[in-house]
């Protein structure tokens, strides 16, 4: 007895299932699935903080698309010099930031601070860098040092960026960290930043992102992520408009200390209307 098999027109290929396309697509769009997108609200704000008697944190945006944060490092002189430098170049150089011409941004801004440092005749100054460019359909993410990029999606926030820091370094590496803990590290010293000399190469975090309706991205130095724990910044992150939540960010870092310069900046996303698209 032999087995029959159906002929071409009795089987059915669910992959290939005739649907009103448009009407799909479209309400994939309403549902903010598909894009384009665009930054429908943002804020920053800085603040000194409990501890240090200056800001050494800048932080700016271009064209409400592009947007970074630099955490100067080198004393108030050279740790403020670093951050405006970096920052400085983002501004004049960053726009349309795209994976393959972030690590160039990097570089064009260890030059200009180590130059800066050269005119201004001071040593051992650097930055950390984020930044995030948006663009139609996604996002663009470059950083250098321990500032960070989140996305807060959902109500859970998802951490972006790896912390350019010895203790990353010895994670990745293998190392178990009560070995490091119990020698002389400085387990959070940076292994990355710019300003590094130019010799050294720049280590860079770049990738890119996808962005849905509703879609929170929040930019902040180490006096953010370093005080608040994820579940604090999750409850900030809820707040609207974006300014509230800059605001309650900041506020909670003070009250849990305050013991570095906290900056912070929330870009959020919503799909594009016709005439934006």
């Amino acid at each position: 007895m032999t087995q029959g098999t159906a002929s071409m027109a009795d089987r059915r290929d669910d992959d290939t299932t005739p649907t009103e396309e448009d009407g799909l697509l479209d309400q994939l769009r309403r549902d903010g699935i598909l894009g384009p997108f665009v930054v429908a609200d943002w804020a920053g704000d800085s603040d000194v903080g409990s501890v240090r008697s200056e800001n050494e944190d800048r932080w700016a945006t271009v064209a409400d698309t592009l947007f970074a944060i630099a955490d100067g490092m080198g004393g108030h002189r050279g740790g403020a010099l670093a951050a405006a430098t970096a920052i400085d170049v983002v501004r004049h150089h960053g726009a349309g930031m795209t994976e393959a011409s972030a690590a160039g941004l990097a570089a064009r801004a260890n030059s200009a601070v180590l130059h800066a440092g050269e005119q201004a005749d001071v040593d051992q100054l650097g930055t950390t860098l984020v930044t995030l460019a948006a663009h139609r359909n996604h996002a663009v993410v470059l950083s250098v040092g321990d500032s960070r990029a989140y996305r807060f999606r959902g109500g859970e926030l998802e951490q972006l960026t790896r912390d350019h820091t010895v203790r990353n370094e010895l994670i990745a590496s293998g190392v178990p960290l009560e070995v490091a803990e119990r020698s002389k590290i400085r387990l959070d010293a940076l292994t990355s930043h710019i300003g590094r000399s130019s010799d050294l190469p720049i280590a860079a975090h770049v990738a890119s992102y996808s962005v849905m309706a509703g879609d929170r991205f929040l930019l902040c130095t180490d006096g953010v992520h370093g005080q608040l724990d994820q579940e604090t910044m999750e409850r900030s992150l809820t707040l609207a408009p974006c300014t509230a939540a800059v605001d309650d960010l900041l506020a909670r870092a003070r009250h849990a200390g305050g013991r570095d310069n906290a900056t912070a900046v929330v870009v959020e996303f919503a799909r594009a209307e016709m005439g934006d698209a």
